[in-house]
């Protein structure tokens, strides 16, 4: 929990920085995808998913499966925070082409980690028989403000 705390404080800031920089980044990029007829979209996605989306969901696992031992979830989270800020700053400034519902769950896997495998579970229903598993994703998305 403690993981998903320094990751919602370490967004702010971040965000603040870069938002001036997403009405740029988006109308450019926005402008370049359809001189490319969307094509320039292939590689966007393809960045996020090997550089963000895979990591996020293999640290979430590791994280899940380490959480109860003393010192390697410190180890996870000196990888994960950073990688979970950098794939939420890189959703902001990329162009969504309309697509406002993709990006919002992009963001959200980002926002939720460690808890990415968890918010994919809650988003399916499978956490409802699971008692302290949905109170804390309740609370993580209390946070988040997802």
């Amino acid at each position: 929990m403690i993981a998903n705390k320094i990751l919602t404080v370490l967004s702010a800031p971040v965000a603040l920085v870069t938002l001036p920089l997403q009405f740029v980044t988006t109308l450019i990029g926005g402008i370049l995808v359809a001189i490319t007829f969307g094509l320039l979209l292939i590689p966007i996605s393809a960045i996020w998913i090997v550089l963000f989306y895979g990591p996020l969901l293999g640290l979430s696992w590791v994280w899940e499966k380490v959480e109860p031992l003393p010192v390697l979830p410190l180890l996870v989270a000196i990888v994960g925070v950073p990688l979970a800020i950098l794939g939420s700053e890189y959703v902001a400034l990329m162009p969504s082409m309309g697509e406002i519902e993709s990006r919002t769950e992009k963001l959200r896997l980002c926002w939720t980690w460690p808890f990415t495998l968890e918010y994919m579970g809650f988003q399916r229903g499978e956490l409802e028989n699971d008692y302290e598993r949905w109170t804390r994703m309740q609370e993580v998305l209390y946070r988040v403000k997802v």
